[in-house]
């Protein structure tokens, strides 16, 4: 049994594409992560009267890294997390979902 193979067509698995089946609203690069940029705004807030820079500092972040996680262009990476996590009674739970539940008592306070 051969098969054939059409170059000019883009398949997957045999199957034509279906591009205007796939959704992409969610895929853009811009502010995909403002919900946890905005929290980690409020865990600033809420724990000091500092600002970006100086709380990135504070904290050994890179201050153009930490400017990007609170605006939501990029990620906070999880072992940047945890520290605030150990710090202030977080837990990645609330940095990443937005889950309130298992928060220390001060940190309930930011949610």
């Amino acid at each position: 049994m051969s098969h054939k193979v059409f170059y000019d067509k883009a398949t997957i698995c045999s199957l034509q594409k279906a591009s205007h089946l796939v959704n992409t609203s969610g895929m853009s690069s811009e502010k995909q992560y403002v919900e946890i940029g905005n929290r980690l705004r409020r865990v600033r807030e809420q724990f000091s009267e500092l600002n970006r820079r100086e709380w990135a500092e504070a904290h050994n972040f890179n201050r153009t890294q930490y400017t990007n996680w609170e605006n939501g262009t990029r990620r906070i990476p999880v072992d940047m997390a945890e520290a605030l996590c150990r710090k202030y009674g977080l837990t990645l739970d609330f940095i990443y979902l937005g889950r309130v539940d298992g928060l220390s008592e001060s940190a309930s306070k930011v949610a």
